[in-house]
């Protein structure tokens, strides 16, 4: 007979760890001399350079590095390129307790986020997938994109986006996530993971890529939403597939 009475309870205090605290400050140089679009710069360039040190709990401290330029060939086509290097630096860089930089997101390395990949594709005896070399303390990324409005471009409409504000893109992206340590032991001296340095540190962490297609819209200049048919280029088992996203072009 079931009586909806709580028959047993049982409580257990577990340790946790002590809490984080943080002073920090930024400090930046930034440019911007673009002509933003619909949904993304056509024109100019923007830079921005930025130290911000974190004092505290942890020490350390934070560095980005991002140039982007914009050229127009022939109106209305743009090629756009961005390099973006962003990472922790100092003695707390790769405390333990600091989630790892991630470079699988939608607007850095297309055809990587977390949704996308299943269990067999990363535990897969054949050829897995090391999931661990999107996650670094440090980044370097490069994205390359031709951006035209669509509707310009088939006559449909007057203006420079034609009928309605909708993108065409072509993409390439690429980028590598790194530690300051190639390898990493356990108690006992085994190997937990390796590879963790950057190819052009002298370690063996390769970079991803990824290309493809896409369409970007404004949708009445409450929010840009977009959907890329990519291809990551280092998970040949899955192949091309679609990817949405909710922000605008670099």
């Amino acid at each position: 007979m079931i009586s909806g009475f709580e028959l047993f309870r049982e409580k257990e205090k577990l340790p946790a760890p002590e809490s984080l605290h943080f002073g920090f400050a930024n400090a930046a140089l930034v440019y911007d001399s673009s002509f933003f679009g619909a949904t993304s710069p056509i024109l100019g360039q923007s830079y921005r350079f930025e130290v911000s040190p974190f004092a505290g709990s942890i020490n350390y401290y934070t560095l980005l590095s991002d140039y982007r330029r914009y050229f127009m060939p022939f109106r209305p086509f743009t090629l756009a390129f961005r390099i973006l290097h962003y990472g922790r630096y100092g003695r707390g860089a790769e405390d333990s307790r600091l989630f790892p930089l991630f470079i699988g997101y939608e607007s850095l390395v297309r055809g990587y986020n977390t949704g996308s990949f299943t269990v067999d594709e990363i535990v897969n005896d054949d050829d897995p997938f090391n999931f661990d070399r999107l996650l670094g303390s440090k980044m370097l990324v490069a994205n390359v994109e031709l951006r035209f409005p669509l509707f310009r471009v088939l006559g449909i409409g007057r203006g420079y986006y034609g009928i309605f504000p909708a993108e065409f893109i072509a993409f390439f992206d690429s980028g590598v996530a790194w530690f300051d340590d190639n390898v990493i032991y356990d108690e006992v001296g085994n190997i937990v993971e390796a590879d963790r340095k950057a190819w052009f540190l002298g370690g063996g962490r390769k970079h991803i890529s990824s290309a493809g297609i896409g369409l970007r819209t404004n949708l009445f200049g409450y929010f840009i939403l977009g959907v890329d048919y990519v291809y990551p280029f280092q998970r040949p088992k899955r192949g091309w597939y679609f990817q949405f996203t909710f922000t605008p072009g670099f």
